[in-house]
């Protein structure tokens, strides 16, 4: 009867610290997520200002100062809606990856013509 009562003993406390264990988070896992997530994606909207083979620059307005140029990279992965021209309204979401602009969706708004609603 000792003998039973110190093994179902043994194998509670043995059950209740393995749940323990298991239960917290371990900080090496954290770490690693934070470091490996993914920077976020800003935005920016303002006028074409040039157009080159795999890049754009967009000219921005800012509230009560004079507009500055933001040059951005095009990649293969980049989703493009109308057409790149100069002088065209866009919206461009973009990331930063080593100090470059790299756009990954830019929304161009036609410029001029009639508008179907």
């Amino acid at each position: 009867m000792k003998f039973r009562t110190i093994l179902s003993l043994a194998t509670f406390f043995l059950a209740c610290f393995t749940i323990a264990v298991f239960a917290q988070d371990s900080p090496a896992k954290e770490t690693a997520y934070s470091a490996n997530r993914a920077p976020e994606n800003q935005s920016v909207s303002g006028r074409i200002a040039s157009v080159g083979d795999a890049s754009f620059t967009l000219s921005v307005a800012k509230k009560d100062q004079q507009g500055q140029t933001v040059e951005f990279l095009v990649d293969d992965k980049t989703r493009v809606e109308g057409k790149l021209t100069i002088g065209a309204e866009a919206m461009v979401e973009y990331r930063s990856d080593s100090g470059k602009n790299v756009a990954v969706h830019v929304v161009v708004k036609p410029t001029g013509g009639s508008h179907l609603y």
